[in-house]
């Protein structure tokens, strides 16, 4: 084997790199999206290829073609993001093409996934089949990837192959592979409970911006006395719904409370 040598990185653009022949040195980079995969217990690190930011291990089992439809294997903060992901793919049989059914850019009538991954690139948008190689063959940064049917809107993990690493493909037994059908029968009921949750929260979302409408009225009212207009602005505060803790986008203006938002305890 070849000495280690360092990525000789010459700045532009991340994905400009994605051609390039994976390195053979390390670094310590950003938490890999996968549990289990941080140098420690309680570190936020993990060990990446220097030339694609890939996570060691990822790469390790993309090369004996191990592939997952886990979410469970996510880290939390992840697996909603998934699950937001999958729900814009159309999930078929092994062998179809899954269409993307998200966001198409309107200039260049590409297909695009918005997520700020901090540590791996500085774009905010990446192609949905990137995306999909995350969270079925590993986090291999920005690795190029290539599809077996030539469909650039199809996001099946069973047609995109990882290049640049080695990556073992044996189509045959992933299609017949009794795991694999587990885990993604358990994906579409996940997916399918993500919609009806999402689509719960935006009816609650729907049915108390009548009541926050009237509350604003209230409170522009000039005959409204003090006391009144003391008590509705404490209790806005105290539900979340305040001038303060909204959202223009949202409907009636509202949200959860801003103090809700965060979990220190959502990594692990």
């Amino acid at each position: 084997m070849a000495e280690a040598q360092p990525s000789k990185k010459v700045g532009g653009h991340a994905y400009g790199r994605r051609h390039l022949q994976i390195s053979n040195t390390a670094e310590e980079g950003e938490l890999c999206l996968y549990t289990g995969h941080s140098l420690g217990r309680f570190s936020s690190h993990s060990m990446r290829f220097d030339s694609h930011q890939a996570c060691v291990r990822c790469v390790a089992a993309a090369r004996e073609g191990r592939m997952s439809f886990d979410i469970d294997s996510l880290l939390k903060k992840n697996r909603i993001k998934a699950l937001k992901f999958w729900s814009q793919v159309d999930i078929g049989a092994p062998d179809d093409c899954w269409r993307w059914q998200g966001c198409i850019n309107p200039r260049t009538m590409q297909p695009q996934f918005a997520w700020r991954r901090h540590g791996i690139s500085t774009s905010t948008q990446h192609h949905p089949q990137r995306v999909a190689m995350w969270f079925s063959w590993g986090d291999l940064g920005f690795t190029g990837v290539k599809t077996t049917c030539g469909d650039k809107y199809c996001c099946n993990p069973f047609h995109l192959i990882p290049q640049h690493i080695g990556v073992f493909v044996d189509q045959d037994s992933y299609l017949e592979s009794f795991e694999l059908a587990c885990q993604l029968h358990t994906l579409r009921q996940q997916v399918q409970e993500f919609i009806i949750e999402e689509a719960l929260k935006e009816q609650q979302k729907q049915d108390q911006s009548d009541e926050i409408d009237e509350r604003d009225a209230l409170l522009l009212d000039p005959s409204t006395d003090f006391d009144t207009r003391f008590e509705a602005v404490m209790t806005d505060m105290l539900q979340g719904r305040h001038v303060t803790q909204i959202e223009p986008e949202d409907p009636g203006l509202y949200r959860e409370p801003v103090d809700n938002e965060e979990d220190p305890a959502k990594d692990f």
